[in-house]
């Protein structure tokens, strides 16, 4: 799809990234996402000359992170879309995360592992018989990990030492949550499409078969 928009957020990091009649536009800012994400944003198509109008369609992050800059990202994304009546929809990080590394995994089991302010990691096993996500404390992935993974994401410092037997290989990604890599799933955005958080809590994480 052509002219589309991307937006993510977190506490104190904003991101846009547009693709606009064959070119490419982005604006990243270390700044409170509740305050600056919709000025980041104007100031990008105003100072590009982006017809909003011809934006077809709008990607934001579904999560998992942090709460905050996750539902002002999606509110940003949803009032936008509902103002220029074009479809929006939302992308995990585990998934933004897995196409980044795409030539590494190949057949591999896969682990993504992404950092959180809380000293704990939110994760994702993909392998031949379990397809699990939630979030634990680093030391407690060894009873989770069932085989030899791919390790993937952006808590490879932190759960290497207690995976050290178990990991083929790494791929590191810091900046997963640039909104540039939202525009690799424009294929998301259909009429049914829509956005959702995925929200991650000890509560929540199990097994998806």
């Amino acid at each position: 799809m052509k002219n589309v928009m991307a937006v993510t957020a977190s506490l104190k990091y904003c991101s846009i990234a547009i693709s606009y009649e064959n070119n490419f536009y982005e604006a990243n800012e270390n700044a409170d996402a509740a305050a600056n994400l919709v000025h980041l944003a104007h100031e990008l198509v105003r100072s590009k000359n982006i017809d909003l109008k011809k934006i077809a369609g709008v990607i934001t992050a579904s999560g998992p992170g942090s709460f905050t800059g996750i539902r002002v990202a999606q509110s940003f994304a949803k009032g936008l879309a509902l103002a220029l009546k074009i479809p929006s929809a939302s992308v995990n990080y585990f998934d933004v995360i897995k196409s980044v590394c795409e030539e590494k995994i190949g057949k591999n089991n896969v682990l993504v592992a992404i950092g959180s302010d809380k000293g704990q990691v939110y994760y994702e096993i993909n392998g031949e018989k379990i397809h699990e996500m939630g979030i634990s404390a680093p030391d407690a992935l060894g009873r989770l990990v069932p085989s030899k993974v791919l390790a993937v994401g952006d808590a490879i410092d932190e759960i290497v030492p207690h995976l050290n037997d178990r990991i083929i290989d790494i791929c590191r990604i810091d900046d997963f949550r640039d909104a540039k890599y939202l525009l690799n799933f424009t294929k998301v955005l259909t009429k049914k499409s829509s956005i959702n958080p995925l929200y991650i809590n000890a509560q929540s994480s199990g097994r998806c078969w």
